[in-house]
């Protein structure tokens, strides 16, 4: 009689586990939905690749209002434009880069260390997000505009660069509607 106890016991508490951790249908269509309204308002990208970035995020999952969207997406862009600072400070090591190059990439890596400052969740707070999540563009479009007069042309520098506008593209929108509801 023990083990039958026991095995009705073990059941109802995975069934109890299972009630407790996956969310319904309703909650799992939240994070959908918030994620959605932000790619709607992304620009230079398409609403698929947008979602696409979004969802592959674990916290994207977990998200229950648009701030807590437009959180994910600075974090997300403050990571990639880290990562862009670093990968030009990496091109400055390489010895097959032209020596002409190298003063502008290494503004490009400075000017992306300081836009990560601007991808900060202080402007969401303060409603200057918007503002400064276009000063980080500022730093970008300036880090473009060095290579173009210095004649850099490299083509995992013009990947890298459009992979950081993609997240800059997410950060945006979701700015956006946040602080325009």
């Amino acid at each position: 009689m023990g083990s039958r106890n026991t095995s009705v016991l073990f059941f109802a508490a995975i069934a109890l586990f299972a009630i407790l951790h996956f969310p319904s249908q309703t909650e799992a269509t939240i994070p959908t939905e918030l994620v959605s309204k932000v790619c709607a308002q992304t620009v230079n990208l398409s609403y698929e690749t947008c979602v696409k970035f979004l969802m592959a995020n674990p916290k994207s999952l977990m998200v229950n209002n648009l701030k807590a969207v437009a959180e994910n997406a600075l974090d997300m862009a403050r990571i990639e434009t880290a990562d862009t600072s670093s990968f030009f400070a990496a091109l400055l090591k390489r010895k097959d880069i032209n020596p002409a190059s190298k003063a502008a990439l290494e503004n490009c890596s400075s000017l992306f260390k300081q836009a990560v400052t601007f991808l900060n969740l202080n402007g969401l707070s303060g409603g200057t997000a918007t503002l400064d999540v276009h000063s980080a563009l500022d730093k970008a479009e300036e880090c473009k505009s060095e290579l173009s007069a210095a004649n850099v042309s490299i083509k995992s520098v013009a990947e890298k660069l459009e992979e950081w506008r993609s997240f800059y593209s997410i950060a945006s929108a979701a700015v956006r509607v946040v602080e325009n509801p």
